[in-house]
């Protein structure tokens, strides 16, 4: 079963710097003698365009696409692909095994063509766009905040400092009002003193 033959779509991925220096028929003949060689019949072979690739491939954004339709077994496929891996203008490749051949397809055969392959431009990432003025804004009210809290700050330690400084002129009254208290109790105890020695005095006189 190996051995038996099958109708395969394939799409050769054509490196576009391979095109531009040996030309597109070149190329595409040595896809098809690649193919020929290892026993492959080609059908069809033909350019199916220029484009930009979904993803970069070893670098690469861009490529020729070259149409074919082939009748071939699994090995001449597969060893075919391992060759064209290896060295040449191909560096991706595609087989999808076909039921036959459409009859616009067959009519177009092996087509020469010119192709005109663009210089591949770096694309280069864009600064991001800062609104200068926005953020200059932004920073004055961030200063604003900043010295009105700043402000507040200064405005309770002088205010702590305040009520220290009306405890400590509380201070002294307190102490002469307790001195006064105290003269007070000691002038009291004295006259009581004086009176107790009066009554002593006068019983005193009286039992003699």
């Amino acid at each position: 079963m190996e051995n038996q033959n099958y109708i395969y779509q394939a799409m050769f991925l054509l490196d576009n710097e391979e095109v531009r220096g040996q030309g597109f028929n070149a190329t595409r003949d040595w896809v098809k003698a690649t193919l020929e060689k290892h026993g492959a019949s080609v059908d069809v072979l033909r350019l199916w365009g220029e484009r930009s690739m979904a993803y970069t491939v070893g670098g690469r954004k861009r490529a020729t696409y070259l149409l074919g339709w082939i009748h071939a077994n699994q090995e001449t496929v597969a060893a075919a692909k391992r060759e064209m891996y290896l060295l040449g203008p191909v560096f991706r490749v595609l087989f999808l095994r076909e039921d036959s051949i459409p009859e616009e397809e067959l009519a177009l055969g092996i087509q020469d063509s010119q192709v005109s392959i663009p210089d591949e431009v770096e694309e280069i990432e864009e600064e991001e766009y800062v609104d200068t003025k926005a953020e200059k804004a932004e920073a004055k009210e961030a200063d604003k905040a900043d010295k009105a809290d700043e402000a507040k700050e200064a405005d309770g330690e002088k205010a702590s400092a305040k009520d220290a400084k009306v405890e400590k002129s509380d201070q002294p009254e307190a102490a002469e009002g307790e001195k006064t208290a105290a003269a007070k109790v000691k002038e009291t105890s004295k006259e009581v003193t004086k009176e107790e020695t009066k009554e002593e005095a006068s019983s005193a006189s009286e039992s003699e």
